[in-house]
């Protein structure tokens, strides 16, 4: 989450041993439903104890709205400028930090993938939005003033009505959550077209990447995604191959080099540690994998990227 309406400009540091995980269950200010969604002012989303100066993930989806504020944030090896009238996303997994400026404020709506998809009209949202998950969209939309005076709106009444517990507040909730996502795939799609989003909108498709999002790293087997999503090994490589490009295996080797990138980015354990985290008994073999998928060996990498951390 964000960083305090106060003048005081954060900075991101590497870790001892591991990306801190702020997970839901960890906010008790503002208006929540455990387990379900989180709705907080974005001045009273940082403490000492949740420090968003420092990278750390989290375990649900967020939407950061800033309607003043300056500086920049980190997400997954990025830096993002950070404007007034910005709006700024997450998932489950993704690493960021914040370096701010100046009086910020705004809001700051989180939800579990479980509250929005499974009782919602529209379940497979979550998996067409490309600038929740990281990639070639970026996380980050500056808005225009007539787009900020609709989104400021939005947020204020999902502020107003999440604070009332009365029946349908969950309908309510998600209802606003659906309509900012929407607003800002709409947004995009004005500035330039989004990529295809064949790639995620069926639903098998969908269903794996949030297995292995919930997952990893503890399953890095396709046979164990084909059994838990009740398909043979054979029909999900096919059909993630027919409608991403990619097969579930590498799919999961993607998964595996991003979250080598973070903790070597992030984190100051060492490149056997780092190795036996994400199930490689052989650390060499490690090093053989990261260096065919990155170009450069884990020690190349993180020279070059706790160098950038340090610059930006």
């Amino acid at each position: 989450m964000g960083h305090s309406g106060s003048s005081h400009v954060g900075r991101s540091n590497v870790s001892a041993d591991a990306v801190a995980l702020y997970p839901m269950s960890a906010y008790t200010r503002g208006i929540r439903k455990p387990g379900h969604f989180h709705v907080i002012r974005f001045e009273d989303g940082h403490s000492e104890r949740l420090n968003r100066f420092v990278p750390h993930r989290h375990d649900f989806f967020e939407i950061i709205w800033l309607r003043t504020g300056s500086g920049q944030v980190r997400s997954d090896l990025q830096n993002f400028a950070v404007c007034p009238r910005t709006l700024f996303f997450t998932s489950p997994g993704q690493v960021h930090a914040w370096e701010l400026a100046g009086q910020c404020a705004g809001e700051i709506a989180s939800f579990t993938e479980e509250f929005f998809a499974v009782s919602s009209d529209h379940p497979g949202l979550l998996a067409k939005l490309p600038f929740l998950y990281g990639g070639p969209v970026p996380p980050i939309l500056c808005l225009t003033p007539a787009e900020g005076r609709r989104v400021d709106r939005l947020f204020r009444q999902l502020h107003a009505d999440a604070a009332q517990p009365l029946l349908g507040r969950d309908d309510l909730v998600r209802a606003y959550l659906t309509i900012l996502l929407t607003l800002t795939r709409q947004f995009l799609e004005e500035r330039k077209p989004l990529p295809s989003p064949r790639a995620t909108t069926d639903l098998l498709s969908r269903r794996f990447r949030l297995l292995l999002e919930e997952k990893f790293p503890e399953l890095l087997d396709v046979s164990d995604y084909a059994k838990r999503l009740h398909v043979s090994r054979t029909h999900l490589n096919d059909h993630l191959q027919r409608e991403t490009g990619r097969s579930a295996g590498e799919l999961i080797q993607d998964r595996i080099l991003l979250e080598a990138k973070r903790l070597l980015t992030h984190t100051s354990l060492t490149v056997a540690q780092i190795a036996y985290q994400l199930g490689f008994q052989d650390p060499s073999y490690f090093g053989r994998f990261f260096r065919r998928s990155a170009g450069q060996t884990p020690g190349e990498f993180r020279d070059r990227a706790q160098t950038d951390l340090i610059a930006s």
